[in-house]
């Protein structure tokens, strides 16, 4: 029989092993020439063996993948730490995320807020600091995320994420307010940034207001009719064609809807006509 020293050898030659198998798989993935299923292999092998010795080789290697630009490796890797490390990863998978590689990062969004909504307080301690911090990327990231975990305090932060200089942190917390449904403070926040620089974000706004449907926020979605964007000018009509039919004592939306139907843009025209034959929705 083996005893426990020859054991403990065994489990060491096993790390060991998969150790080398990891950095085969992170030197592939920088290889356009490497065989994919090959790759597969591996990677199902190492996530499978859920061997937490890889945690800090993982990271390494899954830093230098996002450091090169390489959004498939981080793809793979990202996977393979999730599965080691579990909730336990989140800030480094956080960091991952938040660089823009060019892909739209479906799996690796589903994992984070997976993994948040598994410990939201532990996830909170990590994503407060970075939704306030001085790398812009990862302030979206960690506002984007907060939306999973979200506690009533945080409307204070986001009212300070609201006037942020980066385009990308504003639009995050019009999707983050979404998360805390119809009160007050937020709907307030949403209808301020109806008034923000970046068409994206009064668009992004505009589709949370139409959303939620609260009848106090008509007038000010209105107003952007006259939006110098047609985008914009196009969303306000999506936006008012998602309430309630309006009453006849509120002739404003059907007269507002008739404006955009007859715009100059082909867009806002066909979205205005859309959003009167709709049938509208209901809360």
């Amino acid at each position: 029989m083996k005893d426990h020293k020859e054991d403990g050898l065994e489990d060491q030659r096993a790390a060991h092993d998969l150790t080398q198998r990891l950095d085969e798989l992170a030197a592939g993935l920088t290889d356009p020439d490497c065989d994919l299923d090959d790759l597969a292999e591996i990677e199902e092998e190492l996530a499978a063996a859920r061997r937490r010795e890889l945690i800090p080789h993982l990271e390494r290697h899954l830093a230098a993948a996002v450091e090169a630009g390489n959004w498939y490796a981080r793809h793979v890797l990202a996977r393979i730490l999730a599965e080691t490390a579990g909730h336990t990863s989140l800030a480094t998978l956080l960091r991952a995320y938040s660089r823009n590689l060019g892909d739209d990062q479906d799996s690796l969004s589903t994992r984070l807020h997976v993994l948040a909504q598994e410990d939201p307080a532990a996830a909170r301690e990590i994503l407060l600091p970075c939704a306030v911090g001085n790398d812009e990327d990862l302030r979206r990231a960690a506002i984007w995320l907060l939306g999973f975990v979200p506690e009533p305090a945080d409307l204070t932060l986001l009212a300070h994420a609201a006037q942020d200089s980066d385009e990308g942190v504003r639009s995050a917390v019009v999707g983050t307010l979404g998360s805390h449904g119809t009160e007050p403070a937020a709907i307030d926040l949403l209808l301020n940034l109806l008034e923000d620089p970046s068409p994206q974000v009064r668009i992004s706004a505009l589709g949370s207001l139409g959303f939620l449907q609260q009848p106090r926020t008509l007038p000010k979605i209105r107003l952007l009719a006259n939006d110098d964007d047609p985008l914009v000018r196009a969303w306000v009509a999506i936006a008012l064609g998602r309430f309630p039919a309006p009453e006849p004592a509120d002739p404003a939306t059907s007269a507002m809807l008739d404006q955009l139907a007859a715009d100059a843009d082909p867009y806002v025209r066909d979205q205005a006509t859309e959003a009167r034959q709709r049938k509208p929705l209901r809360g």
